[in-house]
């Protein structure tokens, strides 16, 4: 399994090892309270809530990476997941998740299939409209890695562009844009993990096990989408 995670390493380019022997955890801890300082002067959040999303001190430390093998695929590759059950930046993570994804999945409602069988409603909509064609061809894409994929500078732009188009005022309750791509940038830059004794960093994409990521990738790939999105829609055909 050492062998496949170095191999996933080399050919995603999205890890780099950190040379210095000097753990990178108190200075994460830090950004974390500066940023949440920033927050509460600007009364984003309480007091209270400030504590909440501080990482607990007697329990803190650097999140590693563990591999899982992927066993219904061909040549059984790896999942690899970076726990951070105990990182500085976990509860932000959460937080911003839980902050982002109900408008991602309100805006990107009419072109997710959430199962199997609303696959098999959206195709007898398109049959009893009349648009299925003896030239109509069906295909499935899958971006490989996607994770590790997402550009910082681009995941963030995409972000931007889509709190800008989908939020009420440049807000979303007490947080600007401004704040939340903070968090957002603090969340990026601070995935440093432990491998074999060794500390690296994710320098592109975001880390599998953590809650934020799946929302930044899903809104990078949404962002991305949307010209084969109005070219399909704009042609009476299927986009999920």
């Amino acid at each position: 399994m050492d062998s496949k995670t170095q191999e996933y390493m080399n050919k995603t380019e999205a890890y780099q090892i950190i040379t210095t022997d000097q753990c990178p955890l108190m200075n994460i801890s830090l950004s974390v309270e500066n940023l949440l300082d920033y927050l509460l002067k600007n009364k984003a959040i309480t007091q209270d809530r400030r504590k909440k999303l501080l990482p607990n001190v007697n329990k803190l430390e650097l999140a590693y990476l563990y591999t899982l093998p992927k066993i219904h695929k061909s040549g059984i590759p790896i999942r690899p997941i970076i726990s951070g059950l105990h990182a500085p930046v976990r509860c932000i993570s959460k937080f911003l998740n839980d902050l982002l994804a109900p408008i991602y999945l309100q805006v990107a409602h009419e072109t997710t299939f959430t199962n199997g069988i609303d696959v098999i409603r959206r195709l007898e909509q398109y049959v009893g409209k009349g648009y299925l064609k003896s030239t109509t061809k069906l295909f499935t894409a899958d971006v490989e890695n996607l994770y590790t994929m997402v550009p910082r500078e681009g995941g963030i732009t995409a972000l931007m562009e889509f709190l800008n188009k989908y939020t009420k005022n440049g807000k979303i309750g007490p947080f600007t844009i401004d704040m939340i791509l903070r968090m957002a940038r603090l969340i990026l830059d601070t995935n440093y993990f432990v491998y074999n004794d060794k500390y690296y960093h994710q320098k592109r994409g975001g880390a599998m096990g953590s809650a934020f990521t799946q929302v930044f990738a899903n809104i990078y790939m949404l962002e991305w989408e949307q010209e084969l999105i109005q070219h399909q829609t704009s042609r009476n055909e299927i986009y999920g």
